[in-house]
């Protein structure tokens, strides 16, 4: 499986339609990485720069996933399942950079209709394909944010798991709907300070960043530190947050 998996992949790369008709299907539409709460998506925080200014961010997750993927596989993260009471069901949600999907598939479970966006096309493709068999209300979506916009709102919670693109902060919170949360957790300066881990600070969050960036919205919950995860300890930034609705 896994040798069909690398063929297909290069197929892709040199762009050899021949190549691609020869790969059973299963291959070209379930390729992937098993992602969890173990560490942060890489390509997000530039924790390899160079390497990774050198390719789209899609074709670098594209062959990260050809090393295993199991569509809505993992645990959903901890920061989320602790505030399960604030989760009401029933509405619309957005899972921003959902990787396997983990945290669509606890959205979905509880009830909302989920909007999943992910830049690798590789990981949309097998969740498209494991909605279906599993009668999940989810849309998977590829979405580079880097260069599209999120898709419109409102959305009555929004969930941001190990992602930091700072010029994003102003479109989460307009895509709220009133009453709406947002649910986000990824590195922080404790990852560097207090476990003395290696990290471009460019791509951590500053002390009470998050706070700061978030400023339209009603602080539900907070937390910087260490906090301990499935891959062990971790130095994160972690908020929930409220859009108050408006009463004028």
């Amino acid at each position: 499986m896994q040798v069909a998996l690398r063929k297909a992949l290069r197929a892709r790369a040199t762009n050899d339609p021949l190549a691609l008709r020869r790969q059973p299907r299963h291959v070209l539409t379930q390729r992937g990485a098993r992602l969890s709460e173990r560490g942060p998506r890489h390509h997000r925080h530039r924790h390899n720069a160079v390497t990774l200014a050198a390719m789209r961010a899609g074709e670098h997750w594209n062959k990260r996933y050809a090393q295993g993927f199991e569509p809505f596989a993992g645990a959903p993260a901890s920061w989320l399942v602790a505030h399960r009471e604030l989760l009401t069901g029933g509405g619309r949600a957005l899972d921003v950079a959902c990787g396997t999907g983990r945290n669509a598939r606890y959205l979905a479970e509880l009830g909302y209709i989920v909007d999943a966006i992910d830049v690798s096309d590789v990981a949309i493709d097998a969740l498209r394909d494991a909605v279906t068999e599993r009668g999940l209300e989810v849309t998977p979506r590829i979405v580079d944010l880097e260069h599209e916009p999120l898709p419109p709102g409102p959305y009555d919670v929004i969930v941001v798991m190990n992602f930091l693109q700072r010029d994003l902060f102003d479109a989460l919170q307009d895509a709220l709907a009133p009453g709406g949360l947002i649910v986000y957790e990824t590195l922080g300066q404790a990852h560097v300070n207090e476990l003395g881990r290696s990290f471009d600070p460019a791509y951590l969050l500053e002390d009470g960043e998050l706070l700061r960036a978030l400023n339209r919205l009603e602080v539900v919950d907070h937390f910087e530190g260490v906090t301990d995860r499935s891959g062990g300890p971790r130095g994160v930034g972690a908020i929930v947050a409220r859009r108050v609705p408006d009463t004028r």
